[in-house]
């Protein structure tokens, strides 16, 4: 009996006096978050199932701004999308630390906009569809794929070309916008932003890509600023002289929106393609939030991962709508 309970005292010893190396060994939930998102306004509760009363204190950063636990995430510490979620915790002096990230949703849910096909016009089908806009009574389109790329405008309906500008073989064109009478053209990984006079088509000028953009996706302007999405959840916002502004990330009830592609600013609202999806997302350009989404499976023309949705133009108090090689243009009602 006396060996057993020196026995047992030894090991309770070895035990207290293990060194506490990581959060594991805390039995945090902290890297939990990782599969977990929140939602705006809801608490950030940070627990400890093992060695809790050892803490001395801890400290909690998202993006870099301190919270305490417990606490409701709000703006601007916490914006919607990815965040980086950052804990030290104090014991004996010393300091453990980890990071991971937070995806924060959106807590009001997406709703789906009630619409009618209002007309319907042809639309060329050699047009691999990744910018489109309406300006001057004309349809102004940038058309994709090495070897093919290139830039036309046409009256809506027509199937012949006003104007036709083919772009170098090596490059792949993507979004294109108007803005102070110039066309803005992106290219897909070159890292080229063509610049046209927007009467003439005459190129004028060749931009870098700015660093902050991954590639070159959708394009659109609120009048102020160039505003580009690079196949991600990001959709960033530039000045003139393409000096970064910020950037929002594209964020749902449910879920973070990736893929986001062509795009067109509308009466103050982001309207947004989902690469390879029936849809159009209606975005908050100040937060990111998800608003309102189009659901077109009724008119998508796609059988293929090519020719999927990706035009979308603000045509009177309607938006045109077409995609990549449709025989269709499709006009639609605003929200």
């Amino acid at each position: 009996m006396k060996k057993i309970l020196i026995a047992s005292m030894a090991l309770l010893v070895i035990s207290c006096g293990k060194e506490i190396k990581s959060l594991s060994d805390l039995q945090s939930n902290f890297y939990a978050f990782q599969q977990k998102p929140l939602h705006m306004e809801d608490a950030l509760n940070i627990t400890f199932l093992e060695n809790e009363d050892k803490i001395d204190s801890i400290s909690i950063l998202i993006n870099g701004n301190r919270i305490q636990n417990n606490e409701k995430i709000t703006a601007p510490t916490t914006h919607l999308g990815s965040n980086l979620l950052e804990l030290n915790v104090y014991i004996d002096g010393k300091s453990i630390y980890g990071k991971t990230t937070l995806a924060v949703l959106n807590p009001v849910p997406e709703t789906p906009v009630e619409f009618e096909i209002l007309n319907q016009y042809p639309h060329a089908t050699s047009l691999f569809t990744q910018g489109f806009f309406y300006h001057d009574q004309m349809i102004y389109e940038s058309s994709g794929q090495y070897g093919k790329s290139k830039l036309v405008t046409y009256d809506l309906g027509a199937l012949n070309f006003k104007k036709e500008i083919n772009l170098d073989p090596k490059l792949f064109a993507e979004g294109a916008e108007i803005i102070d009478g110039k066309v803005y053209q992106l290219t897909f990984r070159e890292r080229k932003i063509l610049v046209y006079d927007a009467k003439t088509l005459d190129l004028i000028d060749t931009l870098e890509m700015p660093a902050e953009v991954k590639e070159g996706w959708g394009l659109t302007s609120n009048g102020e600023e160039l505003i580009i999405s690079d196949g991600t959840q990001n959709i960033y916002f530039f000045d003139k002289n393409l000096t970064f502004n910020r950037k929002i990330q594209v964020t749902g009830n449910v879920s973070i929106y990736t893929h986001i592609n062509e795009m067109e600013f509308i009466d103050g609202k982001i309207f947004a393609n989902v690469w390879l999806t029936p849809y159009i997302l209606v975005i908050d350009p100040a937060t990111g939030a998800v608003e309102k989404y189009y659901d077109f499976k009724e008119i998508d023309e796609s059988v293929g991962d090519d020719d999927v949705l990706n035009g979308i133009a603000l045509y009177g108090k309607n938006i045109l709508v077409t995609g990549k090689n449709w025989k269709n243009i499709y006009e639609v009602n605003l929200p």
